[in-house]
């Protein structure tokens, strides 16, 4: 099975929220900010897979162009 960007996308936003739940548990508020800040590098890659998701997906429904002739 190939691990398209969409799939890394979901998998990034599983992360993110898995930061969060842990970041609500802690009491020291140090790394509790650590756990909001790595929730939010998780949700800006998330973000990116889903853009190059959708660049993925572009390329995919495009036909080959033929090259042109040079002579």
């Amino acid at each position: 099975m190939r691990i398209t960007p969409a799939h890394l996308a979901a998998r990034y936003w599983g992360y993110a929220a898995q930061c969060l739940v842990v970041a609500q548990r802690q009491d020291n508020a140090g790394d509790k900010l650590a756990l909001i800040n790595m929730a939010q590098a998780w949700g800006n890659l998330a973000e990116q897979a889903e853009k190059n998701d959708a660049a993925f997906a572009a390329c995919e429904t495009q036909a080959p162009q033929q090259p042109k002739d040079m002579s």
